[in-house]
């Protein structure tokens, strides 16, 4: 790293640290410069015209080491990681947590305490779809792995070879979604849980469509067309399709041989929806 990436990642390392409700003056979020799991945060911040502040972070501040080893950026977050979002009230931490504060301030986290803790559910799943064991992010993260165990891992995820038999590949994280738009009694209204968009829908279309299906279209949409014609009705709402034309960013980072992590490309997001 030069001295350049340094003064840059401790300069951003202290501004961040620095922000807290008493001094702030517009709502603050903090993330990396890709789609990644802030897509719903800043997809609801569209949709209810807040105007904030968005601070990138590149990653090859994210990852700058000094002599000794620690991490100016990662240090300067509560719990060592992003997103981090800062208002005149709170300062939150976990992705999961920013959404449901923000749901409460603008009516998108149902209509009854039921459709609340279904919609948790919901964002608890898809959590689980790109992090748990099982989920996407380690197929696509190649992390210093050898090529013949990232193929078998691929393989698995795909539902084949002994291990894909046994865990039902990819199977195991997107048929939940469609249990879940079944169990929903108001499910001709279009939504995931109840009959009117929340952010159960803003964290499934992330997951179902900037991971999923980008990660293999024509899979997606083969094995898949109930949760293909969901999509495509959450991309069709006039909001978020403005989001994706105009602000969504691919996932291009991180080219790097010893991790091999492929996150989305420009291409792989092209004809995901009629907005891309």
């Amino acid at each position: 790293m030069t001295a350049d990436t340094a003064a840059r990642a401790e300069a951003l390392a202290a501004r961040i640290a620095g922000l807290a409700p008493s001094g702030i003056k517009s709502p603050t979020l903090v993330y990396f410069d890709i789609i990644g799991i802030c897509w719903p945060i800043r997809c609801l911040l569209h949709l209810k015209s807040v105007e904030y502040e968005l601070i990138k972070v590149p990653i090859d501040l994210w990852i700058y080491r000094q002599p000794d080893g620690s991490q100016p950026l990662v240090s300067s977050f509560p719990n060592g990681h992003m997103p981090l979002y800062v208002d005149a009230d709170v300062a939150l931490s976990q992705s999961n947590v920013i959404m449901a504060y923000l749901a409460e301030q603008h009516d998108l986290f149902g209509g009854s305490s039921s459709e609340r803790l279904r919609i948790m559910e919901v964002m608890a799943h898809a959590y689980d779809a790109l992090f748990h064991w099982s989920g996407l992010l380690q197929i696509i993260a190649k992390m210093n792995l050898p090529d013949d165990l990232v193929e078998s891992r691929l393989q698995a995820f795909l539902g084949n070879g002994n291990w894909g038999l046994v865990n039902d590949g990819y199977r195991r994280n997107l048929d939940p979604f469609e249990r879940y738009m079944a169990a929903n009694s108001d499910a001709d209204h279009g939504f995931i849980v109840g009959s009117r968009l929340s952010i159960a829908d803003l964290h499934a279309f992330n997951v179902l469509c900037n991971w999923y299906k980008a990660f293999d279209q024509s899979l997606f949409v083969e094995k898949y067309p109930r949760l293909e014609a969901y999509v495509q009705r959450i991309a069709a709402i006039p909001q978020v399709a403005d989001y994706i034309s105009r602000l969504q960013e691919p996932t291009t980072w991180l080219p790097l041989p010893p991790l091999g992590i492929r996150l989305t490309t420009p291409e792989e997001l092209s004809g995901l929806t009629p907005a891309r």
